[in-house]
C-alpha cells in the first residue's frame, strides 16, 4: 500500500513538473501548434494563427518619417497709442513682438501708422508715418533686423472711431479724447510660406 501511495504521488510530481516546466516541449510534440508560455503562469496557451501574423507583420513594419510642419503663431500686439498730435509715445509695450522678430528671422513686420481726422489730411498723412517710423526705429534699437521691418502710412483712413458730425461735438477737449484710439500703430506679421496674421 506505501508503495501505491508513492506511485501516485511520483506520477503527480512528473505530471505538475511536465505541466509547469516542460510544456512547450511537451505540446509541440503532441499538437506541432505554437504556444504561448511565460514563466510567470502555470498553463500553456496555443497561439492563434491570426495573432502571430499580426505580430509578424507588426514587427516586420519599418517606422515611417512623418514630417509636421511647424505652425509658427505670431503674438498678438495691441496697437500702439499716441497722445493728440504727438509722434512719440511712452506707452511702448512690444517686447513679444521683439523676442518673435528676433527668434525668426525669416519673419517681417508692417507698421501700419494712423491718425484721427481733425486737421489737414496732408498733415495726418505725415504724421501717421512719423508715428510707426518711431515704432519701427524702438525695435530697431532694441535688437530686431532693419530688413524684418517696414512702414505704412495711413493718415485719416482706418478710423476705428468714426467721425464725429460737428453738431454733435462739444469741444476740442472731447473730439480729442473720443478720437483717441484712431492715432495708432498696428503691427502685421508675415511669414514666409503662410497667411499674414494682422493684429
Amino acid at each position: 500500500m506505501l508503495s501505491s501511495v508513492f506511485c501516485v504521488r511520483a506520477t503527480f510530481v512528473v505530471l505538475m513538473v511536465t505541466v509547469i516546466s516542460g510544456c512547450a516541449n511537451f505540446a509541440s510534440q503532441s499538437s506541432g501548434a505554437t504556444l504561448d508560455c511565460d514563466d510567470r503562469y502555470t498553463r500553456c496557451a496555443v497561439l492563434s494563427e491570426q495573432q502571430s501574423k499580426e505580430e509578424v507583420i507588426i514587427q516586420n513594419e519599418e517606422p515611417t518619417d512623418v514630417s509636421v510642419p511647424l505652425i509658427i503663431v505670431p503674438p498678438t500686439i495691441a496697437p500702439i497709442l499716441f497722445d493728440f498730435d504727438q509722434a512719440k509715445t511712452t506707452r511702448l509695450e512690444f517686447d513679444e513682438a521683439v523676442a518673435f522678430l528676433i527668434m525668426y528671422p525669416e519673419s517681417r513686420l508692417t507698421l501700419h501708422g494712423y491718425t484721427d481726422p481733425i486737421g489737414r489730411e496732408a498733415y495726418n498723412q505725415a504724421l501717421s508715418y512719423q508715428r510707426a517710423a518711431y515704432v519701427r526705429e524702438r525695435l530697431l534699437m532694441l535688437g530686431v533686423s532693419a530688413a524684418q521691418i517696414s512702414v505704412k502710412a495711413h493718415g485719416e483712413s482706418g478710423l476705428v472711431v468714426k467721425e464725429i458730425p460737428n453738431t454733435q461735438v462739444v469741444s476740442k477737449e472731447d473730439l480729442v479724447k473720443q478720437y483717441a484710439a484712431n492715432r495708432r500703430v498696428e503691427f502685421e506679421f508675415s511669414l514666409p510660406n503662410t497667411m499674414a496674421s494682422s493684429n
